[in-house]
């Protein structure tokens, strides 16, 4: 048995879930005062979860097939880009445009476990 902080890097489909809530109640929040501030927030604990999805998907043994693998890191640099354009020039199309694509990955993911 691998010890805990030893084992391999796993996709968490419960944190895309959070990022994309918390990137949603920016977007329902967009003219309140404050917002700023809590769409950083958002923004890094979105940009964390996918860069833990790519150290993940660099992981032979991560369980994903190699061509979902493929696909999967295109999306996460896809969403990077994303994230920095958000970051440059906050738009609520653009946030809107990234929430959709991780609730649709995280979705994706749980109907591909839960079919394997």
């Amino acid at each position: 048995m691998t010890p805990e902080n030893n084992r391999p890097p796993s996709i968490d489909i419960k944190r895309l879930t959070h990022a994309a809530a918390l990137l949603m109640a920016v977007n329902q929040r967009w003219n309140a005062p404050g917002r700023d501030k809590l769409l950083g927030e958002a923004l890094e604990a979105s940009r964390q979860t996918w860069k833990d999805i790519q150290q993940a998907l660099s992981d032979d043994s991560s369980g994903v097939p190699l061509a979902i693998r493929n696909n999967l890191l295109i999306v996460s640099v896809y969403a990077e880009g994303k994230l920095e354009e958000i970051e440059q020039s906050p738009d609520q199309d653009r946030l809107a445009s990234l929430i959709e694509l991780t609730r649709s990955l995280a979705m994706s993911l749980r109907e591909w476990r839960s079919a394997v």
